[in-house]
């Protein structure tokens, strides 16, 4: 008989972790010591069903009505669900921060792998300031409007700042949301962990509140008749440029419908994203291989499930329409008019629309999950950016690298991306105004999956040393499947990226980035970017480890 082998303990599998990190060539700089719920939790938690899916309602309805959500969220659920799990594959292979642009790098060579960091790093910019500036919508409109109104201070989203009509108060609260997000990522992984496990019972709990008083209490007031599963456009004075000429959405909207229905996947594509999380934080988890790949491929499963029903709750108790969707609306005393169109946000006008004083309470929920969601989605950009400067893939990589000794953070790449994703959000406002928020969506929907399909592609086409380590197989069905995601990705580019009405500077902002990688890949990066190469031993990594430890007992000292 062969006698069965007793499981590991904690602290074996975790120097089962640090061995095969060595192997990646890295030291354990940072401070692991998140399980595998807390690896779920940050995708779980950057995907947001309330933040991703309540941000876009308005453009889902503007582009595809209440078909938006019942129809395309599913569609969209199917094919991501297909990227997570070719994605998880090779994150069982690679547990490391890097993740993505560490498998290119493996899988091909350096320059696939400079690529793929580069498409992800603005993504995740982009994705911190997206969320960021739509948290700042809700945190006003249900927490800091109501509480200054009680001492007689007028202070909404569009409240100018210091007289400046660049400087508004969704703006402002905006920064404070990131300074507060800065503090806390800096302050140490276990806080963000606890903090993330808590998101993901609010997030639940909150769905769980918004579905039963939407279908128990609601108020019997008048909703609108469309059937939930309409493709019914909202945005008819609007269109979009398709061969040259002017996609109408007008009363005649003939062959327009099925466009019109294709881009209002926006809305469920830009929520399913940033469960790469899982694979950034790998060097912060305990079991890292199998945890990170059921990290980023259950965090899908779960927000599509969850994801529906909310959404299905909300299109069938939407006020009458025409208050909602139209230009003039703004001036209506009604207070349904769309953001659309410089108003509320619909998820929130539904709420108070048919709850009262209970829904302005679920908009305030709303409100700390989107905060939640923006606090994790800074922990993993943070570690995406030390990952690409750890190996000098960005300018002014030796001061992005750094890690707290303190707090084993990596608090510079995490001050960076709090200041990097204030700036495009105030470049999209001055650009786009109201638009702003399709714009960094759009942005970083098509940055992310671009990172995410550049490795899920070369893991077909490319190197095949990498199946040797993935612990986490699709067997035979790992190439079709992956094939199939590719040619998603490819669809969802074009989509997102065609100049519309209310997402016409997109594909402008991306031709500009673009550019820029360009020039700086052919006058720097081709000739000197080393990518991920393994220049020291197993016992200089140790050392490394140790220096790190003694430091943190030095600091830990002079506290007590």
């Amino acid at each position: 008989m062969t006698q069965q082998q007793a499981p590991k303990t904690r602290e074996e599998v975790i120097r089962q972790d640090v061995h095969d990190l060595h192997r990646l060539g890295y030291a354990q700089e940072l401070f692991r010591t998140m399980g595998g719920f807390s690896n779920f939790a940050i995708s779980f938690t950057i995907i947001s069903i309330l933040t991703g899916a309540v941000i876009l309602f308005d453009y889902g309805l503007a582009w595809g009505g209440p078909a938006a959500s019942t129809l395309g969220w599913p569609l969209v659920s199917l094919f991501t669900l297909l990227i997570a799990a070719s994605m998880a594959e090779i994150a069982s292979a690679y547990p490391t921060a890097g993740g993505l642009y560490y498998w290119s790098s493996r899988m091909k060579n350096k320059d696939w792998g400079w690529w793929t960091a580069w498409f992800n790093l603005a993504g995740q910019i982009a994705i911190v300031a997206g969320i960021d500036f739509a948290a700042a919508s809700f945190v006003n409109s249900g927490i800091v409007t109501p509480i200054l109104s009680n001492f007689g201070i007028a202070y909404g989203n569009g409240s100018p700042i210091l007289g400046s009509t660049l400087m508004n108060g969704q703006l402002l609260t905006m920064a404070a949301l990131l300074v507060i997000q800065l503090i806390l990522n800096i302050a140490g992984i276990r806080i963000v962990a606890l903090l993330n496990d808590a998101s993901v019972w609010w997030h639940i709990g909150t769905v769980a509140v918004i579905v039963v008083a939407l279908f128990l209490i609601s108020s019997g007031k008048a909703h609108s008749a469309l059937s939930p599963f309409t493709i019914a456009p909202q945005d008819t004075a609007g269109g979009a440029s398709v061969f040259g000429g002017a996609l109408s959405l007008g009363p005649a909207i003939g062959y327009a419908l099925p466009f019109a229905f294709l881009f209002s996947l926006l809305q469920a594509q830009w929520t399913f994203t940033g469960y790469d999380a899982s694979a950034h934080v790998a060097e912060e988890t305990v079991g890292a291989r199998l945890s990170s790949a059921w990290g980023v491929f259950i965090s899908v499963a779960v927000s599509a499930v969850v994801g529906y029903i909310v959404l299905l709750g909300l299109v069938t108790h939407l006020p009458p329409l025409d208050q909602v969707f139209n230009a003039s609306c703004v001036a209506a005393p009604t207070g349904l008019c769309s953001q659309y169109y410089g108003g509320t946000a619909v998820v929130f006008s539904t709420l108070t629309y048919n709850l009262g004083s209970l829904g302005d309470w679920l908009g305030a929920a709303i409100a700390i999950a989107m905060s939640l969601c923006g606090l994790a989605s800074v922990a993993a950009a943070g570690r995406m950016l030390f990952a690409f400067s750890r190996d000098h893939g960005v300018p002014g990589s030796p001061w992005f690298r750094k890690v707290s000794h303190r707090f084993r953070t990596p608090a510079n790449a995490i001050v960076a991306i709090v200041v990097f994703s204030y700036l495009l959000t105030n470049a999209a406002f001055i650009f786009g105004s109201y638009a702003a928020i399709a714009i960094v969506t759009a942005i970083s929907t098509i940055a992310l999956y671009w990172a995410y399909g550049v490795p899920i592609f070369l893991g077909v086409f490319g190197k095949q040393e990498w199946r040797e380590h993935a612990v986490w197989s699709l067997g035979r069905f790992s190439k079709p499947i992956a094939i199939v995601a590719c040619l998603w990705i490819v669809v969802i580019s074009v989509l997102f990226l065609w100049p519309t009405s209310g997402n016409a500077f997109t594909w402008l902002a991306y031709v500009v980035f673009l550019g820029f990688l360009l020039v700086y890949y052919f006058a720097w990066a081709r000739r000197r970017f080393k990518g991920p190469i393994v220049e020291v031993g197993e016992a200089e990594l140790t050392e490394i480890e140790r220096e790190f430890e003694h430091a943190a007992e030095e600091l830990g000292e002079a506290g007590a």
